[in-house]
C-alpha cells in the first residue's frame, strides 16, 4: 500500500469482497411449491406465490443472520483498497491476517449453511455458491498479502 498501490493479495481480496457484496444480493435459497390443478380456487387472503405452483427465491439477507458476518468480511477485505483510494500513509499488518481470518471463517460459515443448517425442503442457488467462492477468494488474498507482507520484511 505504499504510495496508494495495492499489492497483490489485497487486489484478490478486494475483488473477492466485491462478489460477495454481488453474490448477498443473488438467490441464495429457492423453494418451488407443487402447483394446484386447474379449476382449483384458492380461498382469499392466501397468496397465488405460495401454493399456486410458483417458486420463491431468497438472499441471504432473508432468514439468515449469516448476513451480517459477511458483510464484516467484505468490508475488511476492502479496508486496504478504501485506505489506497484515499491515500492512506498508514499500514495496518493485521489487515491482512484479519482478511485471511475472516475470509477463511465466512467460507466454513457457508458451507455449514449449504450442509447443515440450510432449510429443509429447499433447493440451493447459484449465489450461495458465488458467494462460497468468494470467500474462498478473499481467504485466498488475504493468505497471499501476508506473504507478500512477510517478503517485503525480508
Amino acid at each position: 500500500m505504499f504510495g496508494g498501490r495495492l499489492s497483490q493479495g489485497q487486489l484478490i481480496a478486494a475483488i473477492g469482497a466485491v462478489a460477495l457484496l454481488v453474490a448477498m444480493f443473488l438467490p441464495w435459497i429457492g423453494v418451488s411449491g407443487p402447483s394446484l390443478p386447474s379449476g382449483v380456487n384458492l380461498p382469499p387472503g392466501v397468496p397465488s406465490g405460495v401454493t399456486g405452483g410458483g417458486s420463491t427465491s431468497d438472499n441471504i439477507w432473508q432468514g439468515s443472520t449469516l448476513d451480517v458476518y459477511l458483510l464484516i468480511t467484505a468490508v475488511v477485505a476492502l479496508l486496504p483498497a478504501l485506505m489506497a483510494l484515499t491515500d492512506a500513509a498508514e499500514e495496518f499488518s493485521f489487515v491482512s491476517a484479519a482478511t485471511f481470518l475472516f475470509g477463511v471463517v465466512g467460507a466454513i460459515l457457508v458451507i455449514a449453511f449449504l450442509t447443515v443448517d440450510f432449510p429443509d425442503g429447499a433447493d440451493r442457488k447459484y449465489g450461495a455458491f458465488i458467494g462460497l467462492a468468494a470467500a474462498l477468494v478473499i481467504a485466498f488474498g488475504g493468505f497471499r498479502a501476508m506473504q507478500e507482507e512477510v517478503a517485503g520484511e525480508i
